[in-house]
């Protein structure tokens, strides 16, 4: 049985290829180069080095996660890449269980630790002394609350990961039963643990399709944590900076069939006759918008919302914000035009008493479609 091993989750970019319990060729590099560099090259020397034929493997195993999130996507995606093209299963090995795997035989407790920043760690617990015994599920938790289950467990214990350096102060001073860290060779992932953990859930019959495969990131990524605490914040509507412009040029792609570029938001800022607002939530840039006051009269030339922050009351916001600019500096009418075709923008606007006043028959193109003109009486 063939196995070929992928791990990605840290630092570390690993691959194997195990043949019925041995290691036929392992290729590591625990060194500041990214996942993407390096991974396909690793695999492709195996197989040059080992004269592989890849339709010969029975199957792929892949570290699954907990890690770095852009590790374990570049990982999943040569996985599942390899799966597809050669119609291969995959295995799903979590990656601190594969971490707890290179201390087989050990007698004591095996605590692999991740540094998951903020004070936590990717952790879990085992035995592994014939077979690896999960006593705590990989998971992330404070080290301090780790420091306090091992010692009420009582057991001596042995550490391991990139965790390690970071906490390793932190150990020494919180931990009271025996304890000690894993020798260089033993103390961080490696796919020969991943690929040799993977045969034996192969023989249990635990393996998915390339498609099904999922990691398992255990939290969610800075990203989605900001924008999930951004949703709950209000929208601020604040004047537009030469920061904003990249953030706006960029939603102009994502918004507008004819997009503004980043010098013509930035000619539109410099413009005397225009005034940028942007609008925010919880600090994310989430939609800005163009309002040109010329001769008594405001016209709103743009309004873009992210896609992600539609119906939150943004382009609202942003709305109300206009006419308030716009009544200060003396023109209470606005007037806009907008594509025939976007319901989305006709609904806003005529919910805010927009009429239509004109028809511009094939005014845009790519797509070509007609500009309806609409205005908004002052009181």
């Amino acid at each position: 049985m063939k196995i070929l091993g992928i791990e990605s989750s840290s630092l570390v970019a690993s691959a194997a290829l195990t043949e019925d319990g041995v290691v036929l060729a392992e290729y590591t590099l625990n060194y500041k180069k990214t996942h993407s560099q390096t991974l396909l090259p690793m695999i492709d020397e195996i197989v040059k080095m080992t004269e592989l034929d890849l339709h010969q493997l029975d199957a792929i195993a892949a570290a699954g996660g907990p890690g770095s999130f852009t590790g374990l996507r570049i990982g999943t995606a040569t996985a599942k890449g390899l799966g597809l093209a050669l119609r291969k299963p995959l295995i799903h090995v979590p990656t601190v269980d594969a971490m707890a795997y290179n201390l087989w035989g050990c007698a004591d407790l095996i605590c692999p630790i991740m540094d998951a920043r903020r004070g936590q760690v990717y952790t879990g617990i085992y035995r592994c002394r014939e077979e690896l015994e999960t006593v705590k599920s990989q998971c992330a938790m404070d080290m301090r609350d780790l420091a306090e289950t091992l010692n009420a467990m009582g057991e001596p214990v042995v550490f391991l990961g990139d965790g390690v350096p970071v906490f390793k102060g932190q150990i020494e001073e919180t931990v009271r039963v025996p304890f000690r860290f894993a020798p260089a060779q033993s103390s961080r992932q490696r796919a020969a643990s991943v690929a040799a953990l993977g045969e034996i859930y192969f023989r249990q019959g635990k393996t998915v399709s390339a498609a099904e495969f999922r990691p398992d990131y255990l939290r969610k990524s800075q990203a989605e944590r900001e924008r999930d605490a951004a949703v709950q914040a209000e929208v601020t509507v604040r004047t537009m900076t030469e920061a904003d412009l990249d953030a706006a040029a960029e939603l102009e792609i994502q918004c507008f069939f004819d997009p503004w570029s980043r010098k013509l938001l930035k000619e539109s800022l410099d413009n005397v006759y225009d005034v940028l607002l942007a609008a925010e939530k919880g600090g994310v840039f989430c939609g800005y918008a163009v309002l040109r006051v010329l001769a008594g009269e405001g016209e709103i030339q743009r309004i873009a919302v992210h896609p992600s922050w539609r119906r939150m009351g943004v382009g609202r916001k942003l709305m109300e914000a206009m006419e308030a600019c716009a009544a200060k500096q003396g023109a209470p009418d606005l007037i806009l035009e907008v594509r025939a075709g976007n319901e989305a923008a006709l609904g806003l606007y005529q919910s805010y008493g927009f009429v239509q006043e004109g028809l511009r028959r094939g005014y845009y193109r790519n797509p070509e479609e007609d500009a309806i003109l609409m205005r908004r009486r002052g009181s």
